[in-house]
């Protein structure tokens, strides 16, 4: 089940609550006078920048490969014999979803979250086997550190880096929970699932879960948005042998940084609607509710055909 703390957001009220906000905030400032005019119409300016900026998924059928183990065997891999034992019920899938995140200028973000959910057939589902990246990558990721992340014997996850950049890593203060799984790409032998793997998204907290479930989803905290490219997200499921199909829906938003906006807002707050300034009393409730994103669901006629290996 889903953290409370990161249930989705409504879109749809939060694009009325943009409205109400927008056309309060404007007829306030309107009716700004004498030393508070300076202000102009900078909470309007905040609000029609929050409202315009976007996420937005790729399709996750550009990238979504069969795992088997000949596959594995073309790499240089033999799998181990609990793996080769599960590959009998099950087929194995790797799949990339993208998003593409398009915040306006001066908007600041709290954080970017992803949630992911497979539809049922019956009385079985898709089951998420690894999710990437997740939160013990981390580290590698803010240091700047370029990686590719892959599946070894085991279909656990490792990372390989460049050799000169391994010497970075190994000074880590978490290195030694990471060695295990870390090494020179040129010595791992891994079935890369995303590879030059480097968010360029500042110092960033990194909330992944969903390994042994239906859904599974991200959060990265604090991330700097502005001009950034896009966030891959990794997904490696099984589903039950002869699955020709899956289907799937998602969710992703941005939160704003309620610092900011509180800020911007911050000459007309008081003369707000109870209904409108009450919101502002709690950040994380606020952030929520003033998300921007998307919603998207790959069922019935678009439904994901799975590739046979």
């Amino acid at each position: 089940m889903m953290n409370r703390n990161l249930t989705p957001p409504n879109l749809e009220e939060a694009e009325q609550l943009f409205n109400d906000l927008l056309e309060e905030v404007s007829s306030k400032e309107a009716n700004l006078a004498g030393g508070e005019a300076q202000d102009g119409a900078r909470g309007k300016t905040a609000i029609q920048r929050l409202k315009e900026t976007s996420v937005t998924f790729g399709d996750p059928r550009s990238r979504l490969i069969p795992l088997t183990a000949q596959g594995f065997a073309a790499q240089g891999i033999e799998l181990d014999y609990e793996v080769r034992q599960l590959m009998h019920q099950f087929d194995f899938y790797s799949m990339v979803v993208s998003v593409d995140p398009r915040p306006q200028p001066s908007v600041e973000i709290s954080g970017l979250e992803c949630h992911l959910s497979f539809g049922s057939q019956g009385n079985q589902a898709p089951i998420v086997h690894r999710i990437i990246p997740g939160a013990k990558w981390q580290p590698i990721i803010n240091i700047g550190v370029e990686m590719n992340l892959g599946l070894d014997a085991n279909l656990d996850v490792s990372a390989g880096v460049d050799a000169a950049e391994l010497a970075k890593v190994e000074r880590l203060p978490d290195y030694n929970r990471l060695k295990a799984n870390v090494g020179s790409k040129d010595n791992l032998k891994l079935f890369t699932v995303l590879d030059g793997l480097n968010y360029q998204l500042g110092k960033f907290d990194i909330i992944a879960q969903g390994d042994d479930n239906s859904e599974c989803y991200w959060r990265i905290e604090k991330p700097k948005l502005q001009d950034q490219a896009t966030v891959k997200f990794g997904i490696i499921f099984k589903v039950p042998k002869g699955w020709d199909s899956i289907e799937l829906t998602g969710q992703v938003w941005i939160e704003p940084e309620m610092d900011w906006l509180f800020g911007e807002l911050s000459h007309v707050i008081k003369a707000l609607p109870g209904h409108l300034k009450d919101i502002f009393g709690s950040k994380a409730r606020a952030a929520k509710q003033f998300a921007v994103g998307q919603k998207e669901a790959w069922i019935g006629e678009n439904k994901i055909i799975l590739p046979h290996g």
